[in-house]
């Protein structure tokens, strides 16, 4: 069973509704009872006071002073109004504030309770000797006064909870809001959009978490174009060896050379292509040791220039003795893929020079050339890593994408410019920070 935030959230308002009404209930009915003992306490002790003092002064003063004496002290007043009766058990004699008359129904000492004047009565009366003393009040004042001490506890209480309430819907909403947008962001969402997630939200946890999505969104989109990626390049490649297989193996007599040679040629894509995907994957360290570069790069010069045919171009290079953090084996397959795509897409007799130095704290190889250059526009898409060259014949199109990745995981840049010296031409230039 799955629940909605939403309604997790309506069932804690209506908890802590019904919480602080019930805190409230409580607390008016404790406070309704000490209130009612506090009052019944106080008319004891009076009662308890005025017959200890009556029955130790006999005769102190005549009824009618008596009866004067507990008018002024007790008055009639619509909020404090008390009835007392001052009874003289000896002399059958009964006085009261009110003019009440009626005998008393018991004459132990204790609660009490009587109608007058159209009003219940309630209190205490105390004997003491011959002297009873009744001090009651009126029922229905008593509820007024209840009723404001009621109002006095529940309005600042229901406040208190209308605030809290309140408050407590703001933050619910800061949290609730963004998080229902992005679950109907995801809900809308098909498989093949991975845009990322449009929430801002002022809540840290909140943002946090699409900030977590849009990255992992953003990593799968990686994966998803490095494995399109990989098989775009393994079909492009393989189409043209495959094909010409395909042809030699239909004739009388197959051409054992020219098989010999796509083979080969397949074994190098299918190695290259190795790299490439490890390379996309990162199994490359990014942290290298610094080592000397001139020797790594004179066997690839030296091994390039037996493999290129009589009159193809001319090799010449100049290499400073530098020391950079560097990966021998991907620096080696990096001047390689330069090399030979250089020899591949220029016309015979070109000069290519190999030229290796530092500027500032950078290490530059260059890789420069006299044929007939790229045009300008086609320049900055290879500076992107989003165009291949053409692979025709013995052409290797992953070079270029090969070399950017090795870039990368020297931290590097690998730019292809026009020449600064004004020659016709292309420079292919490989820059690391020392």
């Amino acid at each position: 069973m799955k629940l909605r935030l939403s309604y997790l959230a309506l069932t804690l308002a209506v908890a802590i509704l019904f919480g602080s009404g019930l805190s409230i209930y409580l607390t008016y009915r404790v406070a309704d009872h000490e209130f009612r003992d506090l009052l019944d306490e106080d008319l004891k002790h009076q009662a308890e006071v005025i017959a200890r003092l009556m029955a130790a002064t006999p005769g102190a003063m005549s009824d009618t002073e008596l009866q004067s004496l507990l008018a002024r002290t007790f008055r009639h007043d619509d909020e404090e109004t008390l009835l007392i009766t001052v009874t003289d058990l000896q002399r059958q004699q009964l006085i009261s504030n009110l003019s009440y008359q009626q005998w008393p129904a018991s004459i132990d000492s204790g609660r009490v309770t009587l109608q007058f004047d159209g009003h219940e009565w309630s209190g205490r009366q105390y004997r003491h000797k011959t002297i009873l003393v009744q001090l009651l009040r009126r029922n229905d004042l008593y509820r007024e006064l209840q009723g404001e001490i009621a109002e006095d506890i529940i309005t600042p209480a229901l406040a208190g909870s209308g605030f809290t309430l309140l408050l407590l819907a703001a933050l619910v909403g800061l949290i609730l809001w963004p998080l229902s947008h992005l679950v109907r962001q995801l809900e809308q969402r098909s498989a093949n959009d991975l845009a990322p997630l449009r929430l801002a939200s002022p809540i840290r946890e909140v943002a946090l978490l699409s900030d977590r999505i849009n990255q992992l969104m953003a990593d799968i989109a990686d994966v998803l174009e490095r494995e399109r990626r990989f098989a775009g390049d393994l079909v492009h490649e393989l189409r043209t060896p495959l094909t010409t297989l395909k042809l030699e193996l239909a004739c009388d007599q197959p051409d054992t050379p020219a098989i010999r040679a796509e083979i080969d040629r397949m074994a190098k894509v299918v190695e290259q292509l190795l790299l490439l995907v490890r390379l996309d994957q990162g199994r490359w360290h990014h942290q290298f040791d610094c080592m000397p570069v001139k020797p790594i790069l004179e066997p690839v010069l030296e091994h390039f220039s037996r493999r290129l045919a009589p009159g193809q171009l001319t090799l010449s290079s100049r290499l400073e003795d530098i020391q950079a953090r560097v990966e021998p084996t991907l620096l080696g397959i990096l001047l390689d893929n330069l090399l030979t795509n250089t020899s591949r897409h220029c016309p015979a007799g070109i000069q290519v020079e190999v030229a290796l130095y530092h500027r500032s704290n950078t290490m530059v190889l260059e890789v420069n050339d006299t044929g007939p250059g790229i045009p300008q526009p086609l320049r900055t898409s290879m500076n992107q890593g989003h165009t291949r060259l053409d692979s025709k014949s013995q052409g290797l199109g992953l070079g270029l994408a090969i070399c950017h990745q090795i870039a990368r995981a020297h931290n590097g840049t690998l730019e292809f410019r026009a020449r600064q010296d004004g020659t016709q031409g292309l420079s292919v230039r490989f820059s690391i920070t020392l």
